[in-house]
């Protein structure tokens, strides 16, 4: 029973999946030009046949993102067929159903196919090329860290404590209060962009008792300004931050090669396999030599 009644969330999802998949397929012209596919990461076929040497076997890569990420785009094509919402980027789907509480489905499948392919895309999958953090990143990292060593022992730390689910980020943000990069945690479909936050969770509800859970919004409200607020999206007291690398915490994608008990071992192996390139790629710096401040797009 309460299986049919989480299933019965997403409209139609009462029929098996992958006939109301096939049966949309057949009738909708929408998903027959499939809006939307898995996006191709750099030596995407050598990965699907011999998946990332030393962080994924072939069986663990298809498993993570092959099969998952495809899943999640069936389901932004099942979803977003005949709707206002086709066509439009997972990113903007995040974003512009955020702050709609009857859109949940929605916004978790597109928040998954985002993360996990932000994910995938920061990785090094050249097993030739071991990359480094450009002298302008590493700067930034002393600067916020004190060293690059402590980043990576509270990021992987950070990661390995999170109890579910989820992703764990670093950011960077322009409030030099709190110093430009950040790591920033966000549990199962979560989302980092900063005009998504009216459904990110800001506390983990397992180490909050009864009565702080009262000053929290309550589940399925997302707060009345998020329903009142008919000016920008971003919520009050949100911080913007822009995303820089991430890495995905969901047990299915390192369960099949490193076991129950493997999480850290994951968690390091993919450490040594981070694509700096993109981090460097991702973080935008105002052209002062020096500074420690950055400009958005």
């Amino acid at each position: 029973m309460m299986i049919i009644q989480s299933l019965a969330r997403r409209p139609g999802a009462v029929q098996p999946l992958a006939g109301a998949s096939r049966r949309l397929q057949r009738t909708s012209p929408c998903l027959n030009r499939r809006a939307y596919n898995v996006p191709t990461l750099e030596n995407h076929l050598v990965l699907q046949k011999k998946g990332i040497p030393g962080l994924l076997t072939r069986r663990g890569f298809n498993t993570a993102y092959t099969n998952y990420e495809q899943h999640m785009i069936d389901e932004l094509n099942i979803s977003t067929d005949g709707t206002i919402f086709a066509n439009q980027e997972p990113k903007s789907l995040v974003i512009e159903t955020a702050r709609d509480p009857t859109k949940a489905y929605l916004f978790n499948v597109a928040s998954m196919a985002f993360n996990n392919h932000f994910f995938f895309r920061g990785i090094n999958t050249n097993p030739d090329v071991q990359s480094q953090p450009s002298t302008e990143v590493r700067n930034q990292i002393n600067r916020d860290f004190s060293s690059m060593e402590t980043l990576r022992e509270t990021f992987l730390g950070t990661a390995e404590a999170m109890f579910g689910p989820g992703f764990v980020w670093l950011v960077q943000t322009n409030d030099t209060t709190i110093g430009s990069f950040r790591i920033l945690p966000t549990y199962l479909a979560g989302s980092p962009l900063s005009h998504a936050h009216y459904r990110r969770q800001s506390h983990d509800l397992n180490t909050h008792n009864a009565e702080s859970h009262q000053t929290l919004n309550k589940v399925g409200t997302f707060g009345s300004a998020a329903k009142q607020n008919t000016g920008p999206k971003k919520p009050l007291g949100g911080v913007d931050v822009v995303p820089l690398l991430c890495v995905n915490t969901w047990e299915h994608v390192w369960l099949l090669d490193y076991g129950v008990r493997g999480k850290r071992k994951f968690l390091e192996a993919w450490w040594d396999k981070i694509d700096w390139a993109v981090v460097g790629q991702n973080a935008t710096y105002l052209p002062k030599q020096g500074s420690s401040q950055f400009m958005y797009d």
